[in-house]
């Protein structure tokens, strides 16, 4: 390719692929490959080519290498009921809350009681399309969440703990039930400089977090403006003990 790609047609992706149109066809078909109808035809985003290849064990083309060097491999977003066109499940997208709000996080509104679906932490779209892009935060001791517009995304087991909650209640719930009242004024305020801005919030950061087991507790945070998902934030938290 003479240069970076965004899409490319079932002909092109056969030919990179070396194999047929019917075959490219067939991976669209059974919704393997995420693929956007045009017409007659459909378009296929690169890096939903390259999620796939990856996953399905396939040998990737130099030429799509190329795309990958600068970080990890992630489907491309769609929303919810995109994602589920044409499957039982997307029967009930119509009705959905996510659907006439036309919301790309679908999970945040899940205490609503008007979402189509239950369980977002199992859901194959969230685990797809979300999970996979912060499945880091696992790997960091500290407690650590991302989040995004005042929605969590999802947080580590530590996180959950200093929260007093299961770990797959932190996906979609929103941070005035974490933090403290008295403390939502300064993160309002971090986020604010943030999307100014500004590369981080330093350490001296303290906030209290509330706990329906024991009185609030206070932490010292940092929060980091992450470039994948683009504009959501890293919050790293440490716990003050005092005796």
């Amino acid at each position: 390719m003479a240069g970076p790609q965004k899409s490319m047609s079932v002909s092109e992706a056969a030919a990179l692929c070396g194999v047929g149109r019917t075959t490219v066809g067939y991976w669209i078909r059974s919704k393997k490959l995420h693929a956007s109808r045009v017409g007659r035809n459909y378009t296929i985003p690169v890096e939903d080519l390259l999620f796939f290849l990856k996953t399905s064990g396939q040998e990737i083309p130099a030429e799509l290498l190329a795309e990958s060097c600068n970080g990890p491999i992630f489907k491309s977003y769609q929303n919810c009921w995109q994602y589920w066109n044409g499957s039982d499940h997307g029967q009930r997208c119509h009705g959905c809350i996510a659907f006439k709000n036309q919301l790309q996080a679908c999970f945040t509104v899940k205490d609503s009681g008007l979402l189509g679906c239950s369980d977002c932490h199992t859901c194959r779209y969230y685990i797809e399309t979300f999970l996979h892009r912060i499945q880091f935060v696992h790997q960091i001791e500290l407690p650590a969440a991302v989040f995004k517009d005042l929605y969590l995304w999802g947080g580590n087991s530590s996180c959950a703990e200093i929260c007093s909650v299961q770990q797959n209640e932190l996906v979609g719930m929103g941070i005035e039930r974490i933090v403290h009242a008295d403390s939502l004024p300064k993160v309002i305020e971090a986020i604010r400089k943030l999307a100014l801005g500004a590369p981080q919030v330093k350490e001296d950061c303290i906030i209290w977090i509330k706990n329906d087991r024991e009185s609030p507790k206070k932490i010292r945070v940092s929060v980091y403006l992450l470039r994948e998902p683009a504009n959501a934030l890293l919050v790293l938290g440490v716990p003050l003990i005092f005796k």
